[in-house]
Protein backbone atom coordinates (compact mmCIF):
# COMPACT_ATOMS: atom_id res chain seq x y z
CA UNK A 1 0.00 0.00 0.00
CA UNK A 2 1.41 3.50 -0.67
CA UNK A 3 0.56 5.54 1.83
CA UNK A 4 -0.80 9.38 0.98
CA UNK A 5 1.49 12.13 3.00
CA UNK A 6 0.03 15.07 2.25
CA UNK A 7 -1.79 16.79 -0.81
CA UNK A 8 0.45 16.46 -4.25
CA UNK A 9 0.42 19.56 -5.52
CA UNK A 10 -2.39 20.97 -8.08
CA UNK A 11 -1.85 19.69 -11.48
CA UNK A 12 -3.35 23.04 -12.85
CA UNK A 13 -3.51 26.52 -11.34
CA UNK A 14 -7.65 25.81 -11.24
CA UNK A 15 -7.86 22.85 -9.09
CA UNK A 16 -8.88 24.03 -5.51
CA UNK A 17 -7.48 22.33 -2.07
CA UNK A 18 -10.47 21.94 0.36
CA UNK A 19 -8.55 20.50 3.42
CA UNK A 20 -9.90 18.55 6.39
CA UNK A 21 -9.77 18.71 10.26
CA UNK A 22 -9.03 17.31 13.38
CA UNK A 23 -10.53 17.35 16.63
CA UNK A 24 -7.83 17.54 18.84
CA UNK A 25 -10.81 17.48 21.36
CA UNK A 26 -14.22 17.65 21.24
CA UNK A 27 -16.55 17.99 24.92
CA UNK A 28 -20.22 18.24 24.89
CA UNK A 29 -21.22 20.57 27.54
CA UNK A 30 -24.91 20.86 27.60
CA UNK A 31 -28.33 20.11 25.73
CA UNK A 32 -29.82 23.40 24.16
CA UNK A 33 -33.18 24.23 24.09
CA UNK A 34 -33.66 24.35 19.97
CA UNK A 35 -31.93 20.17 20.06
CA UNK A 36 -28.66 20.73 19.26
CA UNK A 37 -25.57 20.54 21.57
CA UNK A 38 -23.16 23.27 22.95
CA UNK A 39 -20.00 22.08 21.86
CA UNK A 40 -16.17 22.98 23.18
CA UNK A 41 -13.95 21.98 20.53
CA UNK A 42 -10.69 23.08 19.04
CA UNK A 43 -11.17 22.35 15.00
CA UNK A 44 -6.62 21.98 13.74
CA UNK A 45 -7.20 22.57 10.19
CA UNK A 46 -5.18 20.26 7.56
CA UNK A 47 -3.47 20.64 4.39
CA UNK A 48 -5.42 17.75 3.10
CA UNK A 49 -8.55 16.72 1.62
CA UNK A 50 -10.50 17.16 -1.99
CA UNK A 51 -9.93 18.90 -4.45
CA UNK A 52 -12.36 20.97 -6.41
CA UNK A 53 -12.22 22.39 -10.47
CA UNK A 54 -14.57 24.91 -10.92
CA UNK A 55 -15.74 26.26 -14.06
CA UNK A 56 -18.26 28.97 -14.06
CA UNK A 57 -19.23 29.32 -17.49
CA UNK A 58 -22.15 27.69 -17.14
CA UNK A 59 -25.84 28.56 -16.99
CA UNK A 60 -26.58 25.50 -14.67
CA UNK A 61 -24.95 23.74 -11.59
CA UNK A 62 -23.72 20.56 -11.80
CA UNK A 63 -21.28 18.54 -9.59
CA UNK A 64 -19.14 15.29 -10.52
CA UNK A 65 -17.38 13.11 -8.57
CA UNK A 66 -13.56 11.46 -9.76
CA UNK A 67 -11.79 9.37 -7.74
CA UNK A 68 -8.63 10.63 -5.91
CA UNK A 69 -7.09 8.38 -2.44
CA UNK A 70 -10.71 7.73 -2.12
CA UNK A 71 -13.73 5.91 -4.27
CA UNK A 72 -16.80 7.95 -5.52
CA UNK A 73 -18.82 5.27 -3.66
CA UNK A 74 -20.29 8.15 -1.29
CA UNK A 75 -21.76 10.04 -3.80
CA UNK A 76 -25.18 10.70 -3.04
CA UNK A 77 -27.75 8.97 -5.42
CA UNK A 78 -29.59 12.11 -5.74
CA UNK A 79 -27.32 14.83 -7.31
CA UNK A 80 -29.67 17.44 -5.77
CA UNK A 81 -28.62 16.08 -2.42
CA UNK A 82 -24.62 16.52 -3.12
CA UNK A 83 -23.65 18.88 -0.40
CA UNK A 84 -22.05 20.52 -2.99
CA UNK A 85 -24.82 21.05 -5.55
CA UNK A 86 -26.94 22.48 -2.40
CA UNK A 87 -23.64 25.25 -1.55
CA UNK A 88 -23.64 26.04 -4.99
CA UNK A 89 -27.81 26.98 -4.99
CA UNK A 90 -27.91 28.17 -1.51
CA UNK A 91 -24.95 31.04 -2.73
CA UNK A 92 -27.01 31.66 -5.71
CA UNK A 93 -30.28 32.12 -4.01
CA UNK A 94 -28.89 34.69 -1.54
CA UNK A 95 -27.15 36.44 -4.75
CA UNK A 96 -30.44 36.86 -6.27
CA UNK A 97 -32.67 38.15 -2.94
CA UNK A 98 -29.95 40.70 -2.05
CA UNK A 99 -30.03 41.46 -5.94
CA UNK A 100 -33.80 41.54 -5.83
CA UNK A 101 -34.07 38.50 -7.91
CA UNK A 102 -32.17 39.98 -10.67
CA UNK A 103 -31.42 36.99 -12.79
CA UNK A 104 -28.71 38.67 -14.91
CA UNK A 105 -26.61 37.35 -11.72
CA UNK A 106 -23.96 34.90 -13.42
CA UNK A 107 -24.70 31.33 -11.11
CA UNK A 108 -23.85 28.82 -13.05
CA UNK A 109 -20.79 26.61 -12.30
CA UNK A 110 -19.47 22.73 -13.46
CA UNK A 111 -17.94 21.47 -10.44
CA UNK A 112 -15.14 18.37 -10.25
CA UNK A 113 -14.49 16.60 -7.32
CA UNK A 114 -11.49 14.78 -6.72
CA UNK A 115 -12.04 12.65 -3.68
CA UNK A 116 -9.61 12.44 -1.50
CA UNK A 117 -11.10 12.73 2.37
CA UNK A 118 -12.93 9.92 3.60
CA UNK A 119 -16.93 10.18 3.88
CA UNK A 120 -18.32 9.54 7.78
CA UNK A 121 -14.23 9.37 9.46
CA UNK A 122 -15.06 12.78 11.43
CA UNK A 123 -12.55 14.58 9.39
CA UNK A 124 -15.23 17.20 7.86
CA UNK A 125 -14.18 16.68 3.96
CA UNK A 126 -17.61 17.24 2.60
CA UNK A 127 -17.67 20.91 4.90
CA UNK A 128 -14.02 21.57 3.52
CA UNK A 129 -15.54 21.20 0.32
CA UNK A 130 -18.56 23.15 0.78
CA UNK A 131 -16.78 26.04 2.46
CA UNK A 132 -14.17 25.86 -0.66
CA UNK A 133 -16.63 26.20 -3.42
CA UNK A 134 -18.51 29.17 -1.92
CA UNK A 135 -15.34 31.15 -1.73
CA UNK A 136 -14.54 30.03 -5.26
CA UNK A 137 -17.95 30.90 -6.54
CA UNK A 138 -17.70 34.14 -4.33
CA UNK A 139 -15.38 35.11 -6.41
CA UNK A 140 -16.45 33.53 -9.89
CA UNK A 141 -19.45 35.32 -9.55
CA UNK A 142 -17.79 38.42 -8.79
CA UNK A 143 -20.70 38.53 -5.47
CA UNK A 144 -17.57 40.29 -3.30
CA UNK A 145 -19.26 38.71 -0.15
CA UNK A 146 -17.28 38.99 2.87
CA UNK A 147 -15.84 35.85 4.71
CA UNK A 148 -18.35 36.44 7.90
CA UNK A 149 -21.37 36.16 4.94
CA UNK A 150 -20.18 33.18 3.36
CA UNK A 151 -19.85 31.49 6.92
CA UNK A 152 -23.67 32.55 7.46
CA UNK A 153 -24.72 30.30 4.42
CA UNK A 154 -22.25 27.99 5.53
CA UNK A 155 -23.63 27.26 8.79
CA UNK A 156 -27.15 26.71 6.94
CA UNK A 157 -25.50 23.46 5.03
CA UNK A 158 -23.17 21.94 8.31
CA UNK A 159 -21.60 22.93 11.13
CA UNK A 160 -17.94 22.61 10.01
CA UNK A 161 -18.45 24.69 7.33
CA UNK A 162 -17.85 28.01 8.77
CA UNK A 163 -14.04 27.16 10.29
CA UNK A 164 -13.47 26.48 6.90
CA UNK A 165 -14.29 28.99 4.98
CA UNK A 166 -12.53 31.54 7.27
CA UNK A 167 -9.66 29.25 6.97
CA UNK A 168 -7.90 29.06 10.17
CA UNK A 169 -7.67 26.60 13.08
CA UNK A 170 -9.55 27.72 15.91
CA UNK A 171 -11.65 26.86 18.91
CA UNK A 172 -15.26 26.44 18.70
CA UNK A 173 -18.38 26.95 20.92
CA UNK A 174 -22.12 26.91 20.06
CA UNK A 175 -22.56 24.00 17.38
CA UNK A 176 -19.17 24.74 16.67
CA UNK A 177 -19.83 28.01 14.43
CA UNK A 178 -18.63 30.72 17.14
CA UNK A 179 -14.54 30.76 16.35
CA UNK A 180 -12.05 32.20 18.21
CA UNK A 181 -7.99 31.28 16.15
CA UNK A 182 -5.79 29.57 18.69
CA UNK A 183 -2.70 27.43 18.08
CA UNK A 184 -2.53 24.19 19.95
CA UNK A 185 0.50 23.19 22.45
CA UNK A 186 2.09 19.97 22.65
CA UNK A 187 2.09 19.00 18.99
CA UNK A 188 4.80 19.90 15.83
CA UNK A 189 1.77 20.02 13.55
CA UNK A 190 2.18 17.06 11.63
CA UNK A 191 -0.38 14.25 12.15
CA UNK A 192 -0.84 10.85 11.41
CA UNK A 193 -4.30 9.73 10.42
CA UNK A 194 -5.11 6.46 10.32
CA UNK A 195 -8.54 5.56 7.63
CA UNK A 196 -10.46 2.55 9.20
CA UNK A 197 -12.51 0.24 6.85
CA UNK A 198 -15.98 1.78 8.93
CA UNK A 199 -17.41 4.78 9.42
CA UNK A 200 -19.31 5.93 12.40
CA UNK A 201 -23.25 6.72 12.39
CA UNK A 202 -23.15 10.55 13.82
CA UNK A 203 -26.85 10.66 14.52
CA UNK A 204 -27.05 7.28 16.17
CA UNK A 205 -23.87 8.65 18.73
CA UNK A 206 -25.72 12.05 19.47
CA UNK A 207 -29.05 9.98 20.63
CA UNK A 208 -26.60 7.29 22.49
CA UNK A 209 -28.01 7.87 26.68
CA UNK A 210 -24.36 6.80 26.86
CA UNK A 211 -23.40 10.13 25.55
CA UNK A 212 -21.02 12.04 28.51
CA UNK A 213 -23.26 15.96 27.68
CA UNK A 214 -22.62 17.89 30.57
CA UNK A 215 -18.85 18.22 30.32
CA UNK A 216 -18.30 21.85 32.30
CA UNK A 217 -16.71 24.57 30.22
CA UNK A 218 -12.97 25.04 30.27
CA UNK A 219 -10.98 28.03 29.88
CA UNK A 220 -9.33 27.44 25.94
CA UNK A 221 -6.10 29.24 26.68
CA UNK A 222 -5.80 26.05 29.56
CA UNK A 223 -7.53 23.63 27.05
CA UNK A 224 -4.98 24.33 24.18
CA UNK A 225 -1.92 24.05 26.42
CA UNK A 226 -2.83 20.59 28.05
CA UNK A 227 -5.56 19.24 24.76
CA UNK A 228 -4.33 16.09 25.66
CA UNK A 229 -4.19 15.82 29.12
CA UNK A 230 -7.51 17.90 30.39
CA UNK A 231 -9.45 17.18 26.63
CA UNK A 232 -11.15 14.37 25.66
CA UNK A 233 -13.39 13.40 22.85
CA UNK A 234 -16.79 12.17 24.44
CA UNK A 235 -17.85 9.97 21.16
CA UNK A 236 -14.79 7.99 21.28
CA UNK A 237 -15.36 5.71 24.39
CA UNK A 238 -19.18 5.05 22.59
CA UNK A 239 -17.59 4.10 18.85
CA UNK A 240 -14.63 1.71 20.72
CA UNK A 241 -17.13 -0.06 22.56
CA UNK A 242 -18.88 -1.12 19.20
CA UNK A 243 -15.91 -1.38 17.31
CA UNK A 244 -13.27 -3.57 19.45
CA UNK A 245 -10.58 -3.81 16.15
CA UNK A 246 -10.73 0.11 16.08
CA UNK A 247 -10.05 0.25 19.89
CA UNK A 248 -7.14 -2.57 19.34
CA UNK A 249 -5.74 -0.18 16.40
CA UNK A 250 -5.87 3.06 18.80
CA UNK A 251 -4.23 0.98 21.76
CA UNK A 252 -1.10 0.29 18.76
CA UNK A 253 -1.53 3.44 17.55
CA UNK A 254 -1.41 4.94 21.14
CA UNK A 255 2.03 2.63 21.95
CA UNK A 256 4.04 3.55 18.69
CA UNK A 257 3.48 7.42 18.49
CA UNK A 258 2.92 7.58 22.51
CA UNK A 259 -0.78 9.60 22.25
CA UNK A 260 -3.61 9.03 20.16
CA UNK A 261 -7.21 9.94 19.93
CA UNK A 262 -10.40 9.51 17.55
CA UNK A 263 -11.32 13.07 15.42
CA UNK A 264 -15.26 13.97 15.29
CA UNK A 265 -17.55 11.38 15.60
CA UNK A 266 -15.30 8.53 13.80
CA UNK A 267 -14.19 6.60 13.19
CA UNK A 268 -10.28 8.02 11.70
CA UNK A 269 -7.77 8.14 14.56
CA UNK A 270 -4.58 10.58 14.41
CA UNK A 271 -1.43 10.77 16.25
CA UNK A 272 0.74 14.15 16.41
CA UNK A 273 4.08 13.16 14.80
CA UNK A 274 7.60 14.86 14.48
CA UNK A 275 8.12 14.46 11.41
CA UNK A 276 6.65 12.62 7.93
CA UNK A 277 9.10 9.92 8.33
CA UNK A 278 8.07 9.05 11.53
CA UNK A 279 4.57 9.15 10.32
CA UNK A 280 4.75 7.12 7.67
CA UNK A 281 6.59 4.44 9.70
CA UNK A 282 4.44 4.08 12.15
CA UNK A 283 1.44 4.19 9.60
CA UNK A 284 3.24 0.85 7.42
CA UNK A 285 3.93 -0.93 10.60
CA UNK A 286 0.05 -1.00 11.65
CA UNK A 287 -0.92 -1.57 8.41
CA UNK A 288 0.24 -4.54 8.17
CA UNK A 289 -1.00 -5.76 11.93
CA UNK A 290 -4.81 -4.69 11.72
CA UNK A 291 -7.15 -5.57 9.09
CA UNK A 292 -9.40 -2.72 10.13
CA UNK A 293 -7.30 -0.36 8.64
CA UNK A 294 -7.56 0.99 5.40
CA UNK A 295 -5.16 3.35 4.70
CA UNK A 296 -3.31 6.11 6.15
CA UNK A 297 -2.05 9.44 5.63
CA UNK A 298 0.48 11.63 6.91
CA UNK A 299 -0.40 15.55 6.85
CA UNK A 300 0.19 19.33 8.33
CA UNK A 301 -1.04 22.26 10.50
CA UNK A 302 -2.97 24.44 7.40
CA UNK A 303 -0.42 27.87 7.30
CA UNK A 304 -2.79 30.56 8.52
CA UNK A 305 -1.40 33.21 6.30
CA UNK A 306 -1.47 30.94 3.00
CA UNK A 307 -5.20 29.82 3.67
CA UNK A 308 -6.27 33.51 3.63
CA UNK A 309 -5.66 34.07 0.18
Amino acid sequence: MLPSSGMEPATASRWLRAGCKLNLYLHINARRLDGYHELQTFFELLDYGDELLVDSDHDDIRVEWIAGDEPITGQPANPHDDLLYRAAVRLREQARDDRRGDLAVPCGAHVTLRKHAPVGGGLGGGSAAAACLLRALNRAWGLDYPLDTLARIGKELGADVPVFVHGFSATAHGIGEQLHPGVAHQTSGTYLVLVPCISSPTAGLFANQRLERNLPKQPDAELLKHWRDKGKNVFEPLVLLQQPDLASLLADLQSQAGFARMTGSGACLFAPVTSQIEGQQIGERLVTRHEILRRYFVSTRVDHARSAL
